[in-house]
């Protein structure tokens, strides 16, 4: 059998026409795949060239998980600090506020004293110079040395505490102390926490309002040891300056030397000076009653040997005296308190 050859034979039928037309057919389809190896040549040469960063779609997707991981965690630190800003922000206001009110209670009673004052001759009278030695030493529960006078000089007072009185019923007395800007209303409740954060309006108040111990006698004469309680506020007030006063190492004695606190009540003005003053973790020194006087010199005994001041006032088993007490605001102690004893020295009756 002949062997048929490798070109492309035409029929005798075939127009020259139709022979060239297939030719050209051929050429053409020769061209495109040629057109093709080109493309792909140039495709291929793009990939050689190109870099983890041309590849647009990956790198894009990866790139915003990191910032939204970023961005949530910038977001959350953002809104902590915010609340902490927000809550402190309404604690200062809180304090603010509350200092306001209280300001504004007292420039009130102030007011309404000031209405209802009516001048007086000082008729001041010494009923009683003070105890003879033989008096003091009598063993009948006589009181200790104190004077005991009648003057006008505490009217003012008087009446302020009258109007405080009848703005509520548990007002006990008023407290001040000189040199000190301690100038309040004592409230007493029937627990020791009524008046902890409420105000002589019985409103609720971050200060509070100075209250008495609800165990302590209506009439403060009775009270052997007449308790007293108050914030240390740091904005300066309620016993914030006991605070103050004990803390200031270089004059806290010579201060203490000239130190009086007055307690004045329906009876009287009752005025102590400083007997002692310590910072303590304990209850001890809010003991409110005594099996008898020889526990209660005792407990004398025990309170000026804590002070950390140099006077030593004299004393004995008939002494009175008054606790003040106050907050330390220690975090790492907090029922450490400042204690301030004072001791009874002088009762002014009203003229």
């Amino acid at each position: 059998m002949p062997v048929q050859p490798d070109k492309k034979t035409y029929t005798a039928s075939q127009t020259l026409s139709e022979v060239f037309a297939g030719e050209e057919t051929r050429v053409l389809d020769t061209e495109k795949l040629s057109a093709g190896k080109r493309e792909k040549s140039c495709f291929v040469r793009s990939l050689e060239t190109m870099s983890a960063n041309d590849i647009a779609e990956p790198a894009e997707g990866k790139k915003k998980k990191k910032l939204t991981a970023a961005f949530v965690t910038r977001l959350s630190a953002f809104l902590v600090c915010f609340a902490v800003f927000g809550v402190s922000l309404y604690m200062i206001v809180e304090r603010v506020i509350d200092d306001i009110q209280t300001d504004r209670l007292i420039e009130d009673l102030q007011t309404a004293v000031a209405e209802r004052a009516v001048p007086r001759m000082n008729l001041t009278q010494q009923l009683t110079p003070g105890y003879t030695l033989l008096e003091a030493m009598h063993s009948d529960g006589a009181e200790p040395p104190v004077d005991e006078v009648t003057s006008v000089d505490y009217d003012t007072e008087h009446m302020r505490l009258l109007t405080a009185i009848d703005m509520n019923e548990d007002v006990y007395g008023w407290i001040r102390i000189k040199g000190t800007v301690i100038d309040y209303p004592i409230l007493q409740g029937a627990d020791n926490d009524y008046y902890l954060n409420r105000t002589i309006n019985r409103e609720y108040s971050k200060a509070g309002s100075i209250f008495a111990d609800f165990r302590l006698s209506d009439t403060h004469r009775d009270n052997y040891n007449a308790i007293f309680y108050g914030h240390c506020m740091s904005s300066g007030t309620m016993f914030r300056a006991i605070m103050e006063w004990y803390e200031a190492y270089a004059t806290r004695d010579a201060v203490a030397d000239t130190m009086e606190i007055e307690i004045i009540t329906r009876d009287g003005v009752y005025i102590y000076e400083v007997f002692s003053a310590y910072r303590s973790e304990g209850t001890h020194f809010i003991t409110a009653s005594f099996a008898d006087k020889a526990e209660y010199l005792t407990f004398l005994k025990d309170i000026r040997k804590k002070s950390v001041l140099r006077r030593r006032p004299s004393y004995d088993e008939n002494s009175k005296i008054c606790t003040l007490v106050t907050c330390t605001n220690v975090i790492a102690m907090p029922e450490e308190r400042y204690v301030l004893h004072g001791i009874l020295k002088q009762v002014v009756y009203y003229g």
